[in-house]
């Protein structure tokens, strides 16, 4: 999540992954399934009449699989999750703290009991295994455990209390045989939790089974067959910057959501909001010119994980919501999924998720006021949920919570390792360096390059990557597993793009994450969010200096954060907009956020005191300005001012030096009508994804589409330029070409010719009334005009004699003729750049 996190940052109210979807009420389950099924160490095959599949004997497993009881108890950690070897299935699962787990198997995913419960048995490496024989693809499953605070006894049954002492003792454990369990190693699992069939959560809902409603754990290998043009885009991509137009220097990332890209009308796609309609819109994405896109999160979330989904589940497993509905093939949406990157590759387009290790989707507490609906959607409270004990189990806090979470609170010492550590705002945080979850975070990023072909990751809130294992007020990122994600041999190998949002709620690290010690050139790119508010501040406010935002780091990679550990200013991701925060439109249309009550937020209009109505999130400094009001009498002047600085943010990301960034949409000046942070499921609707079919056949916004696809074709053909190798001397002068003035708001930058790299020359004009004259640099052949961003270009007085109003004469707005002197005037509030005629 791209908010600054400084301060009051958004602190998502944690009981949102169990809203209510359509206003129904949550059905407790509380009678549970009325079979007993007692078990004993050897398993026991449960009855069901709709199951005429063989009895699973103790003859048919074993502790582990032949092939690989010879493992060294490391290698155990090679083994995770349920692979198909020796005409069986081996599952293995990582726990320290249970003192039994079973796998559950399900013929029939949608019943309450399984065909068979089998133990595991736990390694010296804490992995728990067992293989069973005659097991295949498709084969549905899910673990329970018991541990200290609910102990093994063999008459437990589902729905019972039987063996329970507490909901979390002292050592922070929740374990709760009543609660099936998702792999966290699994590629699918069947459908999303069913709250009409049981409940997931703990507290005075221990007892509920879940064993029918939870999420199966689904087997299954993928037949995908990748074409020989994939199969040598892969090949070059492993050629580094040999690769032609994907080198670091070329990189030019579009973030977008996978569903809300397609969804809208007018996409023209065949199933829209789905990994389908991306991979069809790759020819859009070649023609707007940008080399990769980046996918908000694609894996599996709880149903009600907010319309972002940022709450991973399953982080081997797509998304569901995002396949095609009528594909019911068990590899669907994984062979879904690898059609996207592959229609886009062909494309030229890189492709890179989102990812989130930060947290999981299992959230923190309730909380001791929840808001719930009946069927009439009236609001009311529910008293009896306790603090202490009611958490979410869906997977890794039920196999080992104090393995996987960072324990213990900063407002609540008192509740010991009953609390949740929490610089995510989402109720809880991983110990991303302990050895479960660092583990599968590397696991994870070889399976979606490896596996799916995927071209890079961005990490959501990476500065929780690099804190010290109970230690996280410690950042110590040499010693944890950002370094190990630098240094991967498989990473490395395929070039892989390392993009680290940099901060953690209250705590900024921009600058602080490592390079490669094995590979040069190779380290993590990091999302500037000096650069962002640089640009925000001079251009849409008045009284900033050229000094007071340092225009001039910001102008060349900052090559004071990233230069001291050899890092290059292609590793600066600069960036005016993302995700969360107000989109390129709404910076120049709003004085400050407006997230209550509205199309993004329509809870807050129905039930304003509901704490899904959450005001306090988004962030509060945004630097906007609402450059004049839509109910203006000169509405069209103040429609073209808007689109000027527009264009002027543009400009700033694309010419400056480093990677720019996009945010999807921006080009077209989409809006989300003051919202700055529209993540909630009910912000899933018409009004959030892109409108393609109002915007195309709007003058406006096809002028701007096409000012910002030609803007980054010139940005492609200087690309040395703004993303060079090394931290070259740009020439910065004051505007009569002596030494700059930083307490002003006007300078030139200047790079010479270097053989066949033109020159070039960036006039920056932010004084807020004057055209300031500019005295170029001699230069042989002369400068052409390649961008103006000033207002009569798109001005009705120039466009009304143009037969073509629907292309930007803001580039290229002299056509190929040159200067006829080395001056240049420059209008108030604007960005031109020139270049040496070739």
């Amino acid at each position: 999540m791209l908010s600054r996190f400084f301060g009051s940052g958004p602190l998502i109210v944690a009981a949102f992954l169990i809203g209510c979807s359509g206003g129904a009420d949550l059905p407790t389950g509380d009678e549970g399934p009325a079979a007993d099924v007692p078990v004993g160490d050897e398993g026991t095959t449960e009855d069901s009449s709709d199951d005429t599949s063989p009895d699973i004997t103790p003859d048919k497993y074993s502790s582990i699989a032949p092939s690989y009881k010879d493992l060294s108890p490391d290698e155990y950690m090679d083994i995770l999750g349920a692979k198909v070897v020796d005409e069986g299935i081996n599952f293995a699962v990582y726990s320290e703290n249970a003192t039994r787990i079973e796998v559950l198997l399900f013929n029939d995913p949608e019943a309450d009991l399984p065909k068979a419960r089998i133990p595991l048995t736990k390694s010296s490496s804490n992995v728990w295994t067992v293989y069973v024989a005659g097991l295949g693809v498709g084969q549905h499953y899910g673990y329970v455990a018991w541990g200290p605070n609910w102990p093994y006894q063999e008459d437990f049954s589902p729905g019972s209390d039987i063996g329970y002492i507490t909901d979390c003792d002292d050592a922070g454990n929740r374990f709760n045989p009543n609660k099936l369990l998702i792999d966290p190693y699994t590629r699918r699992i069947h459908r999303d939790f069913d709250w009409t069939k049981g409940n997931a959560g703990s507290g005075n809902k221990r007892n509920v089974s879940s064993w029918g409603a939870a999420a199966k754990s689904v087997v299954i290998t993928s037949d995908y067959v990748w074409s020989d043009a994939e199969t040598a885009w892969r090949e070059n991509r492993m050629k580094g910057d040999a690769f032609e137009g994907h080198s670091q220097s070329d990189l030019i990332i579009y973030e977008v959501h996978p569903k809300g890209f397609t969804k809208g009308a007018g996409s023209d796609v065949s199933v829209p909001g789905t990994f389908k309609g991306v991979g069809e819109k790759a020819k859009y994405l070649k023609e707007l010119g940008i080399t990769a896109v980046q996918l908000m999160p694609v894996m599996e979330k709880p149903e009600n994980g907010t319309y972002w989904g940022y709450n991973t589940l399953a982080f081997f497993a797509p998304e569901q919501q995002y396949a095609d509905p009528n594909n019911k093939e068990l590899n669907g949406v994984m062979d879904e999924f690898k059609a996207m990157v592959e229609a886009l590759h062909a494309e030229g387009i890189e492709v890179i998720l989102d990812v989130v290790y930060n947290h999981t989707g299992e959230g923190g507490f309730w909380g001791s006021k929840l808001a719930r609906f009946n069927n009439s959607f009236s609001y009311a409270w529910d008293d009896g949920f306790d603090d202490l004990s009611l958490t979410l189990i869906f997977s890794f806090r039920g196999l080992d919570n104090a393995a996987y979470y960072e324990l213990g609170s900063q407002e609540k010492p008192e509740l010991g390792k009953c609390a949740y550590y929490d610089d995510t705002g989402v109720g809880n945080q991983v110990r991303t360096n302990h050895i479960p979850f660092r583990r599968l975070i590397i696991d994870n990023l070889r399976f979606w390059v490896e596996e799916m072909h995927v071209d890079g990751f961005s990490f959501d809130l990476a500065a929780v990557l690099g804190v010290k294992d109970l230690e996280p007020a410690t950042f110590d990122p040499a010693s944890s597993v950002l370094q190990d994600i630098i240094d991967d041999p498989i990473l490395q190998k395929h070039n892989t793009r390392i993009i680290a949002e940099p901060w953690r709620i209250g705590q900024a690290q921009l600058g602080g994450f490592p390079a490669s010690s094995q590979k040069e050139n190779f380290g993590w790119f990091e999302l500037n969010s000096d650069f962002r508010d640089t640009w925000r501040r001079l251009i849409n406010f008045d009284n900033q200096s050229l000094t007071s935002v340092n225009v001039k780091s910001a102008l060349t990679g900052s090559e004071d954060l990233f230069n001291p550990n050899g890092r290059k200013p292609y590793h600066s991701v600069n960036f005016v907009t993302g995700h969360d925060g107000f989109t390129l439109f709404d910076l120049v249309s709003y004085n400050e956020k407006h997230n209550g009550g509205g199309p993004l937020n329509p809870i807050c209009l129905s039930y304003p005191t509901s704490p899904f109505c959450d005001l306090a999130a988004g962030e509060d400094n945004n630097d906007s300005r609402n450059w004049c009001d839509s109910n203006e009498v000169d509405y069209q002047r103040c429609y073209a001012v808007k689109r000027q600085m527009i264009r002027n943010f543009f400009v700033a990301t694309l010419f400056s030096q480093g990677t720019p960034m996009i945010l999807g949409g921006d080009e077209w000046m989409r809006t989300q009508y003051g919202n700055n942070y529209a993540y909630l499921d009910a912000a899933d609707n018409e009004f959030n994804w892109f409108s393609w079919s109002n915007w195309k056949p709007d003058q406006e916004r096809q002028r701007m589409f096409d000012f910002v696809k030609n803007a980054i074709a010139l940005r492609k053909s200087l690309a040395p330029r703004f993303s060079p190798d090394g931290y070259e001397e740009v020439e910065f002068l004051h505007p009569d070409g002596g030494a700059p003035d930083w307490h002003s708001r006007s300078v030139m930058m200047h790079w010479p010719q270097n053989g066949d790299l033109p020159a070039v020359v960036s006039l920056i004009n932010m004084d807020i009334a004057n055209e300031v004259t500019f005295k170029l640099p001699e230069v042989a052949d002369g400068w052409q005009v390649a961008v103006d961003t000033q207002l009569y270009y798109d001005w009705s007085d120039y466009i009304g004699d143009k037969d073509n109003k629907r292309i930007s004469y803001n580039i290229n707005p002299w056509g190929d003729a040159v200067l006829e002197s080395n001056n240049y005037g420059v209008k108030s509030r604007t960005i031109v750049i020139l270049k040496q005629k070739q």
